[in-house]
């Protein structure tokens, strides 16, 4: 029999942030990561507007036209037209390869998007699951390999469900608006938050059992991750009600800063924003972290 680590949320939160301190190591390998990957999508879009940027009518519109409206003008087929004015003509089908390559983008972007976190994922659990020894980066790139593929895996496959639940939600609570009318969305609205925010926790507690088991048995670890949720429901939405009022703190901190003419200055808003970055990683480190205080103590090996 397991024993269960009884902890409040307040606890958990103390908890993750003593990991989170221990091991600052993770954090500068989760901004870096995420900075090469965020340059990377900047520059696939940047690549594909290069040939457009030569046509003049599109060098006009980026010396006084919001980007927007060059954005709406390259994916308009009413343009045709206008762009056959340009200087230099557009080959024929541009607008269907336009959208071809805008199409890929939004398929690769939630890829790019979860490969840091797949990666990171498995070392920096690992870490925080075996505090309070030094950190090694030995053992911690030994872990975010070895998680890696399964991790990939499970936010691919559970990604596509997230969005088949949340669309489900959203059309059940469309239906019973008009069918019960509009009061009927102070059940409807806290049910489906409720459901979500049950969903978010599975999946964090799936990678993170999956470390704690030894296992990259992403199946098993879900069900570790529901009976878990089961067991201990009202700590863990605490827990997890802690880190987002924690962040939307942070959000608005940041974004009253950010906003505010203190910082209107390009190299002291660049700054601060960056700090703004740092501090949202932090936040998901911390609530990792102190994630591992709520699940039970002793791993069972595979």
């Amino acid at each position: 029999m397991e024993q269960q680590t009884r902890v409040n949320s307040l606890q958990a939160i103390q908890s993750g942030l003593e990991r989170f301190v221990r091991y600052p190591q993770i954090l500068l390998s989760a901004y870096v990561l995420n900075l090469l990957s965020a340059l990377l999508l900047v520059l696939v879009p940047a690549l594909l507007l290069v040939r457009p940027a030569h046509y003049t009518v599109i060098q006009t519109a980026a010396d006084g036209i919001d980007t927007w409206l060059v954005t709406e003008l390259l994916m308009s087929t009413t343009t045709y037209p206008t762009l056959q004015d340009s200087a230099e003509p557009l080959q024929p089908g541009w607008l269907s390869q336009s959208l071809l390559v805008i199409t890929g983008i939004l398929l690769i972007m939630p890829l790019f998007a979860w490969l840091p976190a797949s990666f990171l994922a498995g070392g920096t659990l690992l870490t925080y699951v075996e505090a309070p020894p030094a950190f090694s980066w030995q053992r911690f790139l030994w872990g975010c390999w070895h998680w890696f593929g399964a991790f990939l895996l499970i936010n691919l496959i559970l990604g596509i469900v997230t969005q088949i639940l949340v669309g489900a939600l959203l059309v059940g609570m469309a239906a019973a608006s008009s069918a019960a009318g509009s009061a009927i969305n102070w059940i409807t609205i806290p049910f489906a938050a409720l459901v979500i925010t049950l969903w978010l926790i599975v999946l964090e507690y799936t990678r993170l059992l999956a470390v704690h088991n030894r296992t990259r048995n992403m199946f098993k670890a879900f069900g570790s991750a529901v009976a878990l949720v089961i067991h201990r429901p009202l700590v863990l939405l605490g827990f997890y009600a802690l880190s987002l009022l924690i962040l939307l703190l942070i959000q608005a901190l940041f974004r009253a800063l950010l906003l505010s003419e203190f910082v209107s200055w390009g190299l002291l808003f660049l700054i601060v924003s960056q700090i703004f970055i740092m501090a949202r990683l932090s936040m998901r480190l911390i609530r990792w972290a102190g994630a591992v205080a709520i699940q039970p103590k002793h791993a069972s090996a595979e």
